[in-house]
């Protein structure tokens, strides 16, 4: 399906999540609303639903991913979000942050990078080196 958006002419899987729902409570076509309704039913079960043999941790991963290749447009501003949470879940979020700095920084030590990756592995390998030095278990 293509739309009209702001001037540009736009495919439906072109739209943001936003833009699909102002389209949708915007339009006054019976046919046209039934395809976006099934469209945006299409894309969360894709999106943020479990696949088969997915988890949810599985599901978070994946849309974590497709968030930073594409929407995001500040990681600080990601993380002075993240800061702003439950204290709780800002501890939660810190284990998975460790955890990943961890298996990067093992990749590293593998060999497991190229030039895409280097900084990040080669920087989380530092980081758990300094740990270990300075006997911060993490």
């Amino acid at each position: 399906m293509k739309f009209i958006i702001d001037g540009r002419e736009c495919e439906t899987y072109q739209l943001s999540n936003k833009e699909l729902a102002k389209l949708f409570s915007t339009t006054t076509d019976e046919n046209e609303k039934k395809e976006l309704s099934d469209y945006i039913i299409y894309r969360f079960n894709k999106n943020l639903c479990a696949n088969d043999g997915e988890s949810e941790d599985d599901v978070f991963a994946r849309f974590f991913s497709d968030f930073v290749n594409g929407k995001m447009r500040s990681p600080k501003k990601v993380a002075e979000k993240m800061a702003q949470d439950h204290r709780y879940l800002q501890q939660e979020m810190f284990k998975v942050c460790i955890e990943y700095i961890k298996i990067l920084a093992e990749n590293y030590g593998k060999g497991w990078y190229d030039g895409r990756n280097e900084w990040a592995s080669k920087v989380s390998a530092k980081i758990v080196e300094d740990c270990k030095e300075k006997e911060i278990y993490i």
